[in-house]
C-alpha cells in the first residue's frame, strides 16, 4: 500500500491521474441498504485534475478513474492540496419515496460541486443546489434528491484547505440525519479530546503560576513563559474545540492561526529560556543557537503567511512549516547535547524536558507527513499526532516545574549569603569604628596617665618631699598638721598611682592586674606582722581586662586588706587568683571572722565592694570559715 500510494503521489507531480489502477468500480449504492448513514469509499472512483481542465464546464465522459486509496482515508498529501478532485458515483433509489440524501467528501472541504449526468444530453450538469438544515459550512458537501426509482450518475467536484489534517472518505446520509453524523465523526476523538483539555487547564495554572512569579521576582522570564503557555493553551483548545468542525473559522484556524500561534509561542519559549538559564551570560553558544532560532521562526512565519494568503503552492507553504519546525527539533538537539557536557543541574533539568518535548514533537512530524498509523485498542489516542505533542510539553512543564524550584533555592540561597555577606560587612565596619574609637580612647587615656604623672604627680610628690623637710626641721615640734600634709600627700600619691595604672592600656591583661595586686600587698604589709602570700593560676591566658574592671578589682582587693589590717586580728593572708571562664579572687585571713554584732562597721565597705562587681557584671561574696573569705568573682567573656 504504501508502494501504491508513492506512486500515486508521482503521478500528482505530473499533474496525471492519482492511481489509474484499472479496476473496475463497483456497482450503484442502493438506498435500501442504508439505515442512516455509510461509508461509499468502496463505491466512488477518484481522478485529480491536476490542470483544472474540468473546472466550470460542461462534459459528457468521466475521466478514467479509480477506488479512493487507504491513504487518503488518513490524510491527504500536500501535493494534493489545490488540486480539484472529481469523483464518480451512482445512487439508485430502490424505495418507494423520493428520497433527500447528503454526501460527505471528507475534511476540511473549502470548495465543492455536484455534477449529475442529464439522460437526454449525457452531459454533466451542475445539479441543484438543496438547502440541507444545517449550521455549519454549505461547502462542506452537497445534498441531492432522488424520486423513487430513479438512478442517478453524480460528480462531485471538491477542493480542500491548506492543511495536513485533510482526510478524504466520503460518506452518504440522510438529510436529517445530517447532525448526528458529524457528532459520531468528532466523539471518536473524545479519549484525545478529555486529555487536551486537561493539558489545557494546566496550561492555564502555568499562566497563573507564571503571573505570580512575575509579580513576586519582576523578572520578565515568567512573561514569556505565561505569553508561551498562554498561545499553546489556546491552540490546544481550540484544536480539541473545533475537532472536525465545517466552520469557516475552524478552516481560517487549521490552515493558518494553528502554526501561527505554535510558532509565535515557540518564540516566547526561546526568549523564556534565554531570561530563564540567563545563557547570554553563562552559556554564550546556547544563547546564539536560541537566537538564530528566533530569527528562523520569525521569518519562517513571515514566509508561511506570504505562502498562504499570496500563492496557491500548498507544498512550498507545508514545506517551509516542517523546516521550522525540524529547526525547532535541532535546536532542542542540541540543548540536551549542550547540557551533557556543561556542569549546570538547571539546564539538565531543562534537558531532561527537552527530551520528551523532542520525542513527543519527533512522533507528531511523523504522524503528519506520513500515512502509517499504529494499531490496537487506543489506536485513535496513538495515532492522533497531537497528543504525542500534548504529552512532550506536558513533560517539559514538568522538568520546567523541577528546574524553576531548583533555581529558586539556588536564588534563595544567593541571597541569604549576600544578606549575610552585608551583614558581615556591616558588622565589620561596625568592628573598624569601635577599634578607632576604642584606639582613640586608649590613646587619650595613655595620654591623660602621662600627663598625670608628668605633671600632678611630680606636683604630689614635691609636697610630700616639702612637708618631709619640714618634718625634719622642725624634729619634735612638728604640727600636727604638717603630719597630716604628709601623710595627705602619700595617700594622694598611691591614689595617683592607682588611676594611672588604671588608665595605661599597657597595663589591660590579667598578669599586669596580679603584678600590681603583688606589689600592692607587699607595700601595704611591710610595716605589719601579717604574712601574705599571692598565689596566681599555673597558667595566665592572654587575656584582656579593660582597665575600669581592673580598677573596681584592685579597689575591692584594697578594702578587703585595709578591713584584714584593722579589724581581723589576721597574722596571715593568702590571695587565690583562678582564671578559666571567670577571674576568681578569693582573699582569705586566719582572723577572728567576721561577726555579725559588728557587721554595721563594715556595712558600707561590704555594699561598695558589692556595688563595685555588680557595675562591672560581676559577683560579691563573703563567708566566715576559719577566718573571713572573701570571692570577687568576674566574666571574662561578654
Amino acid at each position: 500500500m504504501r508502494i501504491f500510494a508513492m506512486l500515486c503521489c508521482c503521478c500528482l507531480l505530473f499533474g496525471k491521474v492519482y492511481g489509474q489502477s484499472g479496476k473496475k468500480l463497483p456497482d450503484s449504492i442502493f438506498l435500501s441498504s442504508i439505515q442512516l448513514s455509510q461509508s461509499i469509499d468502496s463505491k466512488v472512483g477518484i481522478f485529480i485534475d491536476s490542470s483544472g481542465s474540468f473546472a466550470d464546464k460542461p462534459f459528457r465522459q468521466v475521466p478514467a478513474a479509480s477506488t479512493i486509496p487507504e491513504a487518503l482515508h488518513r490524510k491527504l498529501p500536500p501535493q494534493l492540496v489545490g488540486k480539484y478532485i472529481l469523483m464518480p458515483f451512482t445512487v439508485c433509489n430502490d424505495l418507494h419515496s423520493p428520497q433527500r440524501l447528503f454526501i460527505l467528501p471528507g475534511f476540511y472541504v473549502s470548495k465543492s460541486k455536484l455534477y449529475k449526468r442529464n439522460a437526454a444530453t449525457g452531459q454533466y450538469e451542475e445539479a441543484p443546489v438543496l438547502a440541507i438544515n444545517s449550521r455549519y459550512d454549505a461547502q462542506m458537501g452537497k445534498g441531492f434528491e432522488l424520486a423513487a426509482g430513479e438512478t442517478g450518475d453524480y460528480l462531485l467536484y471538491v477542493d480542500f484547505i491548506k492543511t495536513t489534517v485533510n482526510t478524504l472518505k466520503p460518506i452518504i446520509c440522510f438529510d436529517y440525519y445530517i447532525p448526528q453524523l458529524l457528532s459520531e465523526l468528532q466523539h471518536d476523538r473524545r479519549l484525545n479530546i478529555i486529555i487536551t483539555y486537561i493539558i489545557c487547564g494546566i496550561m492555564l495554572m502555568m499562566i497563573f503560576y507564571s503571573l505570580a512569579n512575575y509579580y513576586t521576582n519582576r523578572s520578565t522570564a515568567f512573561l514569556y513563559y505565561a505569553a508561551y503557555s498562554l498561545l499553546l493553551g489556546t491552540m490546544f483548545f481550540f484544536k480539541a474545540w473545533f475537532y472536525r468542525t465545517p466552520l469557516p473559522a475552524n478552516y481560517l484556524f487549521e490552515s493558518y492561526f494553528d502554526f501561527v500561534m505554535q510558532g509565535i509561542g515557540t518564540f516566547f519559549y526561546f526568549l523564556f529560556l534565554q531570561n530563564f538559564l540567563q545563557s547570554k551570560k553563562d552559556f554564550p553558544l546556547l544563547h546564539a543557537i536560541l537566537h538564530s532560532q528566533m530569527v528562523i521562526t520569525a521569518c519562517g512565519l513571515l514566509l508561511f503567511s506570504w505562502l498562504h494568503f499570496f500563492s496557491n503552492h500548498f507544498v512550498w507553504e507545508n514545506l517551509t512549516e516542517n523546516l521550522v519546525k525540524y529547526a525547532w527539533s535541532f535546536s532542542t538537539v542540541f540543548l540536551i547535547g549542550y547540557a551533557f557536557f556543561v556542569r549546570s543541574a538547571i539546564l539538565r533539568y531543562v534537558a531532561i524536558g527537552h527530551c520528551f518535548l523532542f520525542v513527543g514533537g519527533l512522533l507528531s512530524l511523523f504522524l503528519i507527513n506520513s500515512t502509517y498509523r499504529f494499531s490496537g485498542a487506543i489506536a485513535t489516542l496513538m495515532n492522533d499526532s497531537l497528543f504525542w505533542y500534548e504529552v512532550g510539553v506536558l513533560f517539559e512543564l514538568v522538568f520546567f516545574l523541577v528546574a524553576l524550584s531548583y533555581k529558586t533555592k539556588q536564588d534563595i540561597s544567593a541571597r541569604a549569603r549576600e544578606k549575610e555577606r552585608l551583614l558581615l560587612a556591616v558588622e565589620k565596619d561596625s568592628i573598624e569604628r569601635k577599634m578607632v574609637i576604642l584606639a582613640a580612647q586608649q590613646e587619650e587615656r595613655n595620654r591623660i596617665s602621662a600627663d598625670m604623672h608628668d605633671e600632678l604627680g611630680s606636683g604630689v610628690t614635691a609636697i610630700r618631699l616639702l612637708s618631709e623637710l619640714v618634718k625634719a626641721k622642725m624634729k619634735d615640734n612638728t604640727a600636727p598638721e604638717i603630719e597630716k600634709i604628709s601623710q595627705s600627700a602619700n595617700e594622694l600619691i598611691g591614689k595617683m598611682n592607682t588611676i594611672i595604672w588604671t588608665m595605661k592600656s599597657a597595663n589591660d591583661s590579667i598578669d599586669n592586674l596580679i603584678a600590681y595586686v603583688r606589689n600592692h600587698a607587699a607595700e601595704f604589709f611591710d610595716n605589719t606582722d601579717i604574712v601574705y602570700q599571692v598565689i596566681p593560676p599555673d597558667a595566665i591566658p592572654p587575656v584582656e581586662i579593660s582597665g575600669e574592671k581592673r580598677r573596681n578589682i584592685f579597689l575591692c582587693i584594697k578594702e578587703s586588706l585595709n578591713n584584714i589590717v584593722k579589724h581581723a586580728n589576721a597574722n596571715r593572708v593568702e590571695i587565690f587568683f583562678s582564671v578559666d571562664q571567670h577571674l576568681q579572687i578569693t582573699i582569705k585571713d586566719n582572723g577572728r571572722g567576721l561577726n555579725t554584732a559588728e557587721i554595721r562597721l563594715f556595712s558600707n565597705g561590704i555594699s561598695n565592694m558589692r556595688k563595685r562587681m555588680e557595675n562591672i557584671g560581676g559577683s560579691f561574696s563573703i563567708d566566715n570559715h576559719n577566718g573571713t573569705i572573701i570571692v570577687l568573682r568576674i566574666p571574662l567573656q561578654e
